[in-house]
């Protein structure tokens, strides 16, 4: 499991700088969050390309969240038919989304999957993992998204095996899918050489919010959450009046919650680089381990 950011710039894109949005990879499947305008750049410039695209998660109908939408799934087209693309967003954005394809009328080899969702939360599984979310706090209906890795299964313990005469091969596969076997007619459960379920691995993605409820949810204990930190802290009463985090209050949260790692996105236009550079300290004050993000950077999801 990896992520990789495909901008952090709020509001409009910069040169040198997309529009925040982030690249989940997992199990040979990706999940997309946001798509601001030019979002297929970074996706070219990685050479990451769309065939394992599984779905688009929307945070907000904003336009620097959502207005990249027609070029990507055109450039999706390209590639000719596949499998459904999931658009997952709620009631007003899935609409955006159906009247930008029907005004532009560009053809699709493929059929879009609509996923609305309930404005209080949830979640929806399946067998690599869970994806959630929470209402945030913004100027507009907006959600944050979560993305929980299946629990793995307990470690084998090999001396264990040895111990109980347990050959190398099929005997072992068998439990360590948690099946039963029988050796010189003893009966021996997985349980005896395989330790209780590990917890799967956790990445959050949390942007144009106030602190609230719904954002503490989504980053606890997460190993990478991806943040906003619009503002510096001397611009907090326009974080306030915008409804957005300074970097402060995100290092201020992600500190709360116990992140692994947490990676600022979203900033504001008006920072050149060298104010970036003073954006990260005034957050790494409070949570050393909140980082910039840096665009087109892979990020390791470690195995806990």
């Amino acid at each position: 499991m990896d992520v990789i950011l495909l901008g952090i710039g709020g509001m409009m894109p910069m040169p040198g700088r997309p529009l925040a949005s982030a690249l989940l990879r997992h199990e040979g499947r990706s999940t997309l969050f946001d798509c601001g305008e030019g979002t297929q750049v970074p996706l070219k410039a990685g050479s990451l390309g769309v065939a394992h695209l599984e779905r688009i998660a929307l945070t907000h109908l904003h336009a620097d969240h959502v207005t990249g939408i027609p070029g990507l799934l055109m450039l999706v087209a390209q590639g000719g038919p596949r499998r459904p693309l999931g658009i997952v967003g709620s009631d007003d954005v899935c609409a955006y989304v159906r009247q930008t394809q029907a005004l532009l009328k560009f053809h699709m080899p493929y059929p879009l999957a609509f996923q609305s969702l309930d404005p209080a939360g949830g979640s929806f599984r399946d067998a690599h993992g869970t994806l959630s979310w929470q209402p945030l706090e913004h100027r507009v209906p907006t959600v944050g998204f979560r993305y929980e890795e299946a629990p793995r299964p307990g470690a084998f313990s090999v001396e264990r095996a040895e111990a109980l005469g347990i050959p190398p091969g099929p005997l072992r596969a068998a439990l360590q899918r948690g099946e039963s076997i029988v050796v010189d007619g003893r009966r021996v459960a997985s349980a005896d050489v395989v330790g209780p379920p590990r917890p799967g691995r956790c990445v959050a993605y949390v942007t144009d919010t106030r602190p609230c409820a719904g954002a503490q949810a989504l980053l606890d204990g997460c190993d990478v959450a991806i943040v906003e930190g619009m503002f510096r802290a001397h611009h907090a009463d326009q974080a306030r009046e915008k409804g957005h985090l300074t970097a402060v209050e995100a290092a201020t949260l992600a500190a709360e919650a116990g992140v692994g790692r947490a990676l600022l996105t979203h900033v504001s236009p008006r920072y050149d680089d060298a104010e970036l550079v003073l954006l990260e300290r005034e957050a790494q004050a409070v949570c050393p381990t909140v980082e910039l993000g840096r665009p087109l950077e892979r990020i390791p999801v470690p195995l806990r």
